[in-house]
């Protein structure tokens, strides 16, 4: 079931603003000939300017039109799904392209582009984006790598997260580490100085010396942030050439390891994919663990709200901190994890150009700030920083850094199923059940056996 809502853009604008997106369509007025563009977008409430920014664009394009002497006008209809998350979304989506229907536009997570792709729904970019600078130019060139394929660019960012390691500087202090050390960890961390290894050190030197029960806590549960852990250790889960799913064992292992040497020194508790997600915060936020493996958004949406922590930047930052994902070894690479949402194009819109020029306006620096700072999302431009709003939204300022450094999930339809894959590897090192290496094994030998083309080294 799809709902279809219209209205005018100014209408929308006035919804939105009052927190009920009601309508979602603009509507030219006097239009010589309307050209009615449709985008399918996922019932989001965590989101809903990532559609709505798009009605809004129509009305700036629309005046862009006139001003050419163009008799086009555009129109905007949202197609909203009822999907749960975004791999239900995109599998709907490709069932409708695959019986001949679809949107002109569509709004998915990026890991799903290159299935679109693959089975020709999606719009090759790269010289639309070249021919629009105005429009394309300043995104930050990273967030680039998550919008392609093997054969070139086929989306375009919306937005984009930060994951980081959290920590508790009281925590530290108690543990015996003085201010300028700790001050220092994240320059050290992005200069590759302070390593996963030592960052376990750390957490274990506070587990024996305060009252704190934990040393590093992570997700419970299936999700992109622990993929950082993997991703500081070489895996990146794909192979550039051909786009298909890579495991490389000794990397798995060096990975597991990390966790499975956690565990071990009683710094990750076994039973960390066992716990309530609301309880692993509790316990972080309460001051009862020195790190949180998680993503930017928990400070807006739980950390300020439910725990009280320091709205104020120089107050938070007085006791609570972050860093980057630090690297394996001495002098290797800081990570970070970013997972983007993108805007797509149909390949068979009967009006690329336009679909092209609209989704450049929806990617403005002023509508996309405005998403960013009602959902807690980093934006996708530089100038944004400049923004008093974004400046104001400290986190987001603050984390938008790591951007230089992120790092994303394959573009690979199939990552999803191999996720889990990889959870169960976890669960099974932090449990006892699995080594490292037996980890690694498990991982390879049931991705090899139930999905398709992965490349094994």
């Amino acid at each position: 079931m799809f709902h279809w809502k219209i209205g005018t853009a100014a209408l929308l604008s006035a919804a939105l603003a009052g927190g009920t997106a009601a309508f979602v369509m603009a509507t030219p007025l006097f239009a010589q000939e309307a050209v009615k563009l449709e985008l399918w977008s996922r019932q989001d409430p965590s989101g809903p300017l990532r559609a709505g920014n798009v009605v809004k664009a129509a009305e700036r394009l629309n005046k862009e039109l006139e001003a050419e002497g163009s008799p086009k006008r555009v129109e905007v209809v949202v197609r909203e799904s009822p999907a749960k998350g975004f791999d239900d979304d995109a599998l709907q989506l490709l069932k409708v392209f695959g019986i001949g229907e679809g949107p002109d536009m569509f709004i998915a997570a990026h890991e799903w582009i290159c299935a679109f792709q693959e089975d020709g729904f999606a719009l090759k970019l790269d010289d639309y984006i070249a021919k629009y600078p105005q429009h394309f130019g300043t995104i930050f060139p990273s967030l680039w790598s998550s919008a392609k394929c093997p054969d070139g660019t086929y989306a375009i960012p919306q937005d984009a997260e930060a994951r980081m390691f959290f920590y508790n500087k009281k925590l530290l202090r108690e543990a015996g580490y003085d201010d300028a050390f700790i001050d220092s960890m994240p320059e050290r961390t992005l200069s590759g100085d302070l390593t996963m290894d030592e960052l376990l050190e750390i957490a274990k030197q506070v587990v024996e010396k305060t009252k704190a029960q934990y040393g590093v806590l992570h997700r419970p549960n299936k999700g992109p942030d622990y993929i950082m852990a993997f991703n500081a250790y070489g895996n990146d889960f794909v192979d550039p050439e051909t786009g298909n799913l890579l495991l490389e064992r000794d990397k798995l292992a060096a990975a597991f390891g990390w966790l499975e040497r956690g565990v071990k020194a009683g710094v990750i508790p076994a039973n960390n994919t066992a716990m309530e997600f609301d309880a692993l915060r509790k316990e972080f936020y309460t001051g009862n663990a020195a790190f949180w493996m998680y993503g930017i958004w928990d400070l807006g949406s739980v950390a300020f709200p439910t725990y009280g922590l320091p709205q104020e930047e120089k107050a938070f930052f007085e006791d609570w901190g972050w860093i980057a994902g630090p690297a394996a070894e001495k002098g290797g690479s800081p990570v970070s994890l970013t997972h983007p949402i993108v805007y797509v194009i149909a390949a068979n819109t009967k009006e690329p150009e336009l679909a092209v020029r609209l989704l450049g306006h929806a990617s403005a620096a002023d509508l996309n700030t405005d998403h960013a700072v009602t959902t807690t999302h980093l934006g996708i431009k530089p100038e944004q920083l400049e923004d008093p709003r974004y400046a104001e939204a400290w986190p987001l300022a603050r984390a938008t850094d790591l951007l230089k450094i992120t790092k994303f999930l394959p573009n690979n339809a199939q990552f999803g199923e191999l996720n889990g894959i990889i959870y169960a590897g976890i669960q099974g090192v932090e449990s006892g059940r699995l080594s490292a290496q037996e980890a690694a094994d498990f991982v390879i030998d049931e991705a090899s056996a139930s999905l398709e083309d992965v490349i094994v080294k």
